[in-house]
This record gives C-alpha cells, structure tokens and sequence, in this order.
C-alpha cells in the first residue's frame, strides 16, 4: 500500500488502542530510532547510561506521548509527560526543552536519556523501551521500539588534560535542559551526530566575592583568565592525525569570533589524537603559536602538546576535550571516558549571564576519585 494511502487511513479511521486481547490495529503512524549505542560511564561514583531516542510522527493528526517506561532486567525507570518535558527537544525550536510533549503531524522530537545504576554489573546488554501515547480520537496506544543494544565496554582510561587545583568541568555531562555539549547534535552528510555528548570544558576559578569567577580584571583580555595559556597535557598515548594553528583568538564576551566558524575550524586551533581502537582525542580553542606537536608525531601520556587559548567556536579561554569516534570536532559520537585519579567536589551550581559571563556557587569540599568522570560542573584538582 503506497504511502500517502497509509497517511490517509491514519485521518480518517477510527484508532483501536492496543491491549492484552491482541495487537494495536492501529497503531502509532511514528518511528523510533537511536542516535548512537550508549556503554557505561562512571561518573561521581555512579554507573550511568547517556544516550538519545529520536521519535518522528509521519502523519497530519497529533499524537500525545504519555510516558515512556525503561526495561533493564532487574531496573526499570518510568517517565511520566511532565518529567519527559525536560527530557525532550522539538526539532526547531530555538527552546532547549520542550513545552509539550504532543507531537503534531511531521514533527520530530529527541528525548535525552541518563539511566542511572549503582554500579556496572547492574547494567543490561539490552534495553527494552515502551512508549505510551493518545492519539486525536481519544484512543491510547503501547509502542514497543526495537530493542537498544549497550556496549559492552568500558569508559576510556585517562591521565589528567591539565594541572593543578581550582579547575571546573565545565558542562561536564548531565541530563538538564542547559546541557549545552549534552544537546548538541550535529548533522554531517545526513546522520545525526552527537560528538561533544562527554565534552568538558575546563576552566578555572577564583573564589570573589563568594562566588567562583574566571577572570579578574579586564573582562576583553584573555590574559585575565585565570587558565589562559596553562599547559595542556596529552591524557593517553597515540599518533597525531590533525593539527590546525594559526587562528586569532577571540575578544572574551564580546559576542563575536575572530572567525567564520565551520565544522573544520570550531575547535580552533586544535590537536587531533588517533588512541586506537577507532577512537580519538580532541583539544580544542589553544592559543596560537603555542601547539607542540605535528602530524604524524607519537605522544605519550603527559607530553605536553600546547595552551589553553580562546580561539575558534569560544566566548571565552577554556580547553574543551572529548572522546569521539571519528577524527571530527562535530560529525563523530562522543564515547565516556574517565581519568586515573583526581580530587573532586559534587555538583556544582552554575549561574549564566550574558555573553556567557560564567559564576559557579555552592562549591563544596573535594575527595579523591579514581576511574571516574567529574560530576556536573565540579571543582576539580589535578596533582
């Protein structure tokens, strides 16, 4: 049966919800799909799941997602509309969470996952998703999706990226509408990627006034940040696939880059690291002039390969790091990783103002990690 005469019966029948007595006759006119396979990251001493589910409704009437309920065996997680609101982002709109969760005809929307264990044994191969909604007629539907594979393997291990205390993890991954690395996906030749989904990006800090500031001083200057110019370090050993120097840097806050930013040059000056096993370190926005490695070099853990600057896709100095699958700063997925040791606070609160001026408050006491990612903005220490 064509298409368009499937769109039409949609319409124009009347929906048989689905039930124990047998199958949906009329089933949900929606597809379900993944981004990209989650595995395990420990992070703050959980076992967690990062991963995307991407609902498209290919007919002209509205169907209402109700809640989705999450099979992990022994585990099972349920979300209700109004918690999936925050979860949810509906393919162009400039919000960053959702204000409904009806799909109306050719809409499109991503909800964001994090799954939560205590600790990696408890993680299944598979994960079973069922989505509940009501269509137009008042009739409810259960759409069961394809199963979602879990990687079996684990956070990739690394040396710290920098040194010393009063770092932030910037962004570091969670789950709330203002993850910005957290919701950026990309698009590259039609497939949907999400490369920065473990990105952080490390800035540090000065308590001022009791709160936690980057700079002092001239707000323009990138030499009043407090990590401008510090050494960057190579986390894991690997051969260097890319290098770009030679970008001007960006005037902090201002609104403006130095740059037309693309998808080749919104790391600015950046070092590309081929680790093996598919994967690839990026270190993004370095002062010019300051990158010490060319292509082709093998570097090893703790070599220093450049500075932390303010150049390319940047409003501010800072490194931003991740992990990806493809030598892309943007058309690759992320995949977790974790650093040997550091010393770490929990959550820390994050206040935003304009121009992406950034404050931090509520910055509690650190504790020693090991094999762990930082928790949501955290105060970290690198000995």
């Amino acid at each position: 049966m064509k298409l368009f005469s499937l769109m039409l019966l949609a319409v124009i029948l009347p929906s048989v919800g689905a039930s124990a007595a047998g199958p949906d006759l009329k089933p949900p006119q929606v597809t379900v799909n993944f981004i990209f396979s989650p595995s395990p990251l420990i992070q703050y001493g959980a076992a967690r799941l990062f991963y995307e589910m991407v609902i498209t409704n290919y007919v002209p009437v509205a169907y209402t997602l109700e809640s989705i309920n999450v099979d992990c065996g022994d585990r099972q997680f349920s979300y209700s509309a109004e918690t999936l609101k925050g979860m949810m982002r509906l393919a162009g709109e400039p919000r960053s969470s959702a204000q409904t969760t009806q799909l109306l005809g050719g809409s499109t929307a991503v909800v964001f996952f994090m799954l939560q264990f205590e600790n990696a044994s408890q993680i299944p191969a598979s994960l079973y998703h069922t989505l509940h909604f009501h269509s137009h007629d008042g009739a409810d539907h259960a759409l069961v999706a394809k199963p979602l594979a879990v990687g079996p393997q684990a956070p990739i291990l690394l040396e710290a990226p920098l040194r010393g205390s009063d770092w932030i993890a910037g962004d570091s991954v969670h789950n709330g509408p203002d993850a910005a690395h957290r919701r950026a996906i990309l698009f590259d030749r039609g497939k949907p990627y999400l490369a920065q989904r473990y990105a952080i990006d490390w800035v540090r800090y000065r308590v001022i006034g009791g709160n936690g500031t980057t700079w002092s001083g001239a707000e323009n200057r990138n030499s009043s940040y407090f990590c401008y110019d510090a050494a960057i370090y190579n986390m894991t050993a690997g051969s260097v696939t890319e290098v770009l120097d030679g970008i001007p840097e960006n005037v902090p806050h201002s609104g403006k880059m130095a740059i037309d930013v693309n998808f080749m040059n919104a790391g600015g000056n950046h070092v590309v690291v081929y680790i093996g096993y598919g994967l690839y370190a990026l270190y993004a926005h370095m002062r010019p002039g300051t990158i010490k490695v060319k292509v082709g070099d093998h570097v090893s853990p703790g070599e220093i390969i450049g500075h932390v600057g303010n150049s390319g896709n940047s409003t501010e100095p800072h490194l931003h790091e991740h992990i990806v699958n493809r030598p892309s700063f943007l058309a690759g997925q992320g995949v977790p990783y974790e650093f040997a040791r550091f010393e770490a606070s929990g959550p820390v609160e994050l206040v935003t103002k304009p121009h992406d001026e950034m404050f931090f408050k509520n910055i509690g006491g650190l504790r020693p990690f090991a094999y762990d990612y930082p928790a949501t903005n955290a105060a970290v220490s690198f000995r």
